[in-house]
């Protein structure tokens, strides 16, 4: 991060991306892991909020900095002592996030408004299915990145994530829109011609702007990057390092977005 910009982050608040899809398996925890590891690179400081109470992510993330438990935030009683230091912070997954009503949701948008002057970033982790966490998560949100698989996907099921974003901004946000960076195409067999032409497909319907001009290939690297607990970018393996590349310029463009800024998106 340039003096610029790190000068830009201390003026504003908190800039909140969720990482959301209500399909399970299409990569959410290692994109959103991901994300995060590489906005901490960058000198950021980071929350990573783990609202799966699968906990994936907060295994992934087990070596940084503990700031309590995610469930806390629903919870009127409980405390944070959070620091706001540069690297990453992590809310953790625990059991009592299945008990989460939607009465709950206003009480983390008010623990949300305490945390905005400590961080500069935070990535939330989202649960598949829709309920209560995934409203949570929307109602607090700045941006929106929706990982999807090209496999055998309709575009109702785009549709119907819409209509879910609108749902939340109606009810959750009082009409505040979500500025929704786009559809990322995950898990993508670029050898597939069914997976490339329903890429093309969602382009022609929708337009170019709702999907990123950028994939996540399906590749053996990402597993053993979560699996390591650290980005695929450090492993020394020809997977690994391919991988590396194309999560690197995807993390970028999801960054310039959230940042406003008017790059141009080139495939490498």
């Amino acid at each position: 991060m340039s003096k610029k910009d790190k000068a830009a982050a201390t003026a504003r608040p908190m800039q909140t991306i969720v990482i959301n899809n209500r399909k399970g398996g299409v990569g959410k925890t290692m994109l959103a892991t991901h994300l995060t590891w590489f906005l901490a690179e960058e000198g950021a400081r980071v929350l990573f909020v783990d609202l799966d109470a699968q906990g994936n992510g907060s295994r992934t993330l087990s070596g940084e900095g503990r700031g309590g438990l995610a469930s806390d935030l629903f919870d009127p009683e409980a405390t944070f002592n959070l620091a706001g230091a540069a690297g990453i912070t992590v809310l953790t997954s625990d059991e009592r996030l299945d008990i989460v009503e939607l009465d709950d949701v206003q009480q983390m948008v008010k623990a949300f408004g305490a945390f905005a002057s400590l961080f500069d970033y935070c990535v939330i982790d989202t649960p598949p299915t829709w309920g209560p966490l995934n409203f949570a998560a929307l109602t607090v949100s700045d941006h929106l990145v929706a990982p999807v698989e090209m496999k055998d996907y309709s575009l109702d099921g785009v549709e119907q994530l819409l209509k879910t974003v609108h749902a939340a901004e109606q009810k959750g946000r009082g009409g505040r829109k979500i500025n929704f960076l786009g559809l990322l195409a995950s898990r993508f067999n670029s050898h597939s011609p069914r997976e490339k032409e329903n890429f093309a497909e969602i382009v022609r319907s929708m337009g170019p702007s709702i999907i990123f001009n950028g994939v996540i290939a399906q590749r053996d690297g990402y597993e053993d990057a979560v699996a390591g607990g650290v980005p695929v970018w450090t492993l020394k393996k020809r997977a690994a390092m391919a991988a590396g590349s194309e999560m690197r310029y995807v993390l970028t463009m999801i960054r310039d977005r959230v940042e406003g800024r008017q790059v141009k998106e080139i495939l490498p």
